[in-house]
């Protein structure tokens, strides 16, 4: 039986397991929130479980932690990734992981993950190919390998150990569930099952231990396999890579986004005293003076256009009596919060760098060129890769794998001036058809995804459109 009590010993898992709570809660938005209850939102002194619920209900939560996740993740992929690989490789692209994701899809995925919790994890999956396969019987037969994206909180542990001069990963321990079958076609019924990943005598090595019920400990255990490449030779290394903000080392960092989530949640907390202050006074109140309700035998007041009052006392008058404040300084207060998370977001795009700046300097900056999310993208991209070479690996390819994530993350058209001065360069032949082509990509006149050879045929078209 494998010993689940123990989490990573590289970290406070704790500590960490509330950091990651709080930030999917955060991007998951109002529902999560008020579900998680006196985790983030306390009781009052003395506040009863009814009166409790309704301020829940009531308070509502801005997710400006989605909206910053989401704009963040639509500047990386503005683009589509480039990459270059086998063609065998390039037919198993549309679905990566066996289970229908693309790879473009995946890459969404562990973008998002690491925006919002700062790591995931990629393994690169062999199947057992029985012994004496060649490549054609194993393609032949269906087998393939395959990518899984895991997210950091099923990476239950890990280890690295010395390896002549290099640190190497020597096992890794995750967290997953699988379907249990059973004798009723209506029920769907998941239990966990824990997969270690280790090295033994230099030979990558898995095991699986399961369970029957998915909140018991695993008791069954599944035997070792040796996962191999589609040539039958065995695995010196871990196929399974971390990928982190600023990072493909194991290593554990905060979310990049920690500090805005945490205002997020302060907004949350003074907009419940905005709302409960709204709740108290927010309707007019009636005061009537000199009116004796026991005296003049009517206790009963009526408010309304067909209702009558009759008041024997000359001297009772009635006047209502509402809040002018405005809450001025909580509604400050809350809009300052706000404005306080659009900066804090938009620090993803700040450059890292102090001092003069050159004017070239200047335009990469403003492009986001060198800020964290470009440093982002180039982790995102070197962990992709990574994975994908394994892959590439398994089909017995020799050629290196290539994966970049697009860090053009702002719009940057090219001006009319711009474009004159390049189509007089092109006319003038000082520079090719080509590179005037280029530069309109890069200029956004012409889509990213339009070749040189298809903005020809669509230009030849016209003209012989215009000739007939």
């Amino acid at each position: 039986m494998i010993n689940t009590d123990v989490r990573s010993t590289h970290i406070d898992y704790d500590k960490y397991l509330k950091i990651w709570a709080m930030c999917r809660a955060a991007s998951a938005g109002e529902h999560a929130v008020h579900e998680a209850r006196e985790a983030y939102l306390p009781r009052l002194k003395g506040e009863d479980e009814q009166s409790y619920a309704l301020r829940t209900k009531m308070t509502p939560f801005f997710n400006a932690t989605w909206r910053t996740i989401s704009g963040l993740r639509g500047m990386l992929f503005r683009k589509e990734p480039t990459y270059e690989f086998e063609e065998n490789v390039s037919e198993m692209m549309d679905d990566i992981d066996l289970a229908g994701t693309s790879i473009e899809m995946m890459a969404k995925e562990l973008a998002q993950e690491c925006l919002t919790v700062g790591r995931a994890g990629m393994m690169t999956d062999y199947p057992t190919v029985p012994e004496g396969s060649t490549m054609m019987t194993a393609d032949a037969a269906g087998y393939r390998a395959s990518i899984q994206l895991y997210k950091c909180e099923n990476i239950y542990n890990w280890k690295t150990s010395r390896l002549g001069s290099a640190t190497v990963l020597s096992e890794v321990r995750l967290e997953e569930r699988y379907y249990i079958e059973t004798d009723n076609e209506w029920e769907t019924k998941y239990a966990k099952q824990y997969r270690v990943l280790d090295l033994v005598d230099g030979k990558y090595r898995q095991r699986i231990y399961r369970s029957d019920e998915f909140n018991s400990p695993p008791e069954q255990y599944e035997g070792d396999i040796y996962p191999t490449l589609s040539n039958g030779e065995n695995l010196d290394y871990i196929p399974f890579v971390f990928v982190g903000v600023d990072t493909v080392g194991s290593e554990v960092a905060l979310p990049p986004l920690l500090d805005l989530i945490t205002t997020n949640f302060h907004h949350y907390m003074q907009a419940t005293s905005y709302e409960r202050g709204c709740f108290f006074s927010g309707l007019p109140t009636m005061f009537i003076y000199g009116h004796d309700a026991e005296a003049e035998g009517s206790a009963e007041i009526k408010i309304g256009g067909k209702a009558a009052n009759s008041m024997p006392n000359p001297a009772t008058r009635a006047e209502w009596l509402e809040v002018q404040s405005e809450f001025r300084a909580l509604r400050t207060n809350l809009e300052d919060k706000k404005s306080e998370m659009a900066i804090l977001g938009a620090r993803m795009l700040e450059s890292q760098k102090s001092g003069v700046e050159s004017a070239e300097a200047l335009a990469r900056r403003q492009n986001g060129e060198e800020s964290l999310l470009a440093d982002m993208a180039g982790t995102l991209s070197e962990g992709v890769e990574r994975a994908l070479q394994w892959l590439s690996d398994w089909q017995g390819n020799t050629s290196e794998v290539k994966y970049e994530i697009n860090r053009d993350f702002l719009p940057a058209a090219m001006d009319s001036t711009q474009l004159t001065a390049l189509v007089s360069a092109w006319q003038m032949g000082a520079i090719s058809q080509e590179t005037l082509f280029d530069n309109m990509k890069a200029g956004e006149i012409v889509s990213g995804d339009t070749t040189f050879e298809q903005e020809q045929e669509r230009i030849n078209g016209r003209l012989t459109g215009m000739a007939e």
